[in-house]
């Protein structure tokens, strides 16, 4: 008959070795050695001996006594638990413009005018210019129906003028850009010695011919186009340059001027000895404001 026995004193040894895990591991070995099993078979003792390693290399958690607990506070980002005050520093930089100049701002820097809280109404204006010929080869080809290498000289200098007047923000920094323009009209016209003689208004005639550009340029919106105005009649005009500099490289562009503005706070204004008829009130009386 066999049994299973266990020798010496039970489990004794072996709870003390979990006690005690820091016990020398020979002492410890020789307390575990008291609780192998032993087999007993036909009244021969069989050892099945091995000797038992240190528990706590096969346990980690039998160390916990050599940990510490470590509880962490959180520590406060300033000693000073109220909070600071805020400053009354604006965030926004102030948008108010100089009396004189509203381009400035109150510190005379230069800025975008706030138009927001202006009306909405309907607004023109008129510009010209004259570019004259510094010999007779560009008129006796114009007179002759307009026609060049580049194309019809006053055609292409119409949409010139259009394409310039909806660029004018790009051109000119402080202008509004989107302001809604509802027109633009742009006439170019052949004038012959005697009559740009007559015509230059004192800017200069070279006594060959010229051409006249006049453009107008509408919206309803809260500020002017003047500027577009102005800028639809150089683009005009610089592109009659481009088509007849080959036969005169001489030609002046002169006499840029507004002669006519409609809307806005300072109402209607027409420039003083204005004689050219548009397709606007020009009437050659003086306007009042700005």
């Amino acid at each position: 008959m066999t049994e299973l026995l266990c020798r010496g004193r039970g489990v004794a040894p072996l709870l003390s070795s979990l006690r005690y895990p820091r016990t020398n591991p020979a002492h410890q070995a020789a307390r575990l050695a008291s609780c192998n099993p032993m087999i007993l078979t036909g009244g021969q003792h069989v050892f099945n001996y091995n000797p038992t390693p240190s528990i706590s290399n096969q346990i980690p958690w039998l160390g916990v006594s050599q940990l510490r607990s470590h509880h962490t506070t959180p520590k406060n980002k300033s000693s000073d638990p109220s909070p600071k005050p805020q400053t009354s520093k604006p965030i926004s930089l102030p948008t108010t413009p100089d009396p004189d100049i509203p381009h400035l701002n109150a510190s005379q820097n230069v800025h975008m005018t706030k138009i927001a809280a202006k009306p909405v109404t309907d607004r023109l204006a008129t510009a010209t210019c004259h570019i004259q010929f510094s010999n007779p080869r560009p008129w006796e080809i114009l007179r002759g129906g307009g026609m060049t290498k580049k194309g019809d000289v006053s055609s292409v200098a119409r949409i010139a003028g259009i394409m310039a007047a909806k660029r004018t923000p790009d051109i000119i920094p402080l202008c509004h850009p989107g302001i809604g323009i509802t027109g633009v009209e742009v006439d170019v016209e052949l004038l012959d010695p005697e009559t740009a003689a007559k015509d230059s208004d004192g800017w200069g005639d070279l006594g060959h011919g010229a051409m006249r550009v006049v453009a107008s340029v509408s919206c309803l919106g809260r500020t002017g186009v003047e500027m577009e105005a102005m800028t639809a009649t150089m683009g005009a005009a610089l592109t009659v340059y481009d088509m007849l500099k080959a036969v005169d490289k001489g030609m002046v562009v002169s006499g840029v001027r507004l002669l006519e503005k409609k809307g806005g706070k300072s109402g209607h204004w027409v420039r003083d000895g204005t004689t050219i008829t548009t397709g606007t009130s020009s009437d050659g009386g003086s306007g009042g404001g700005k």
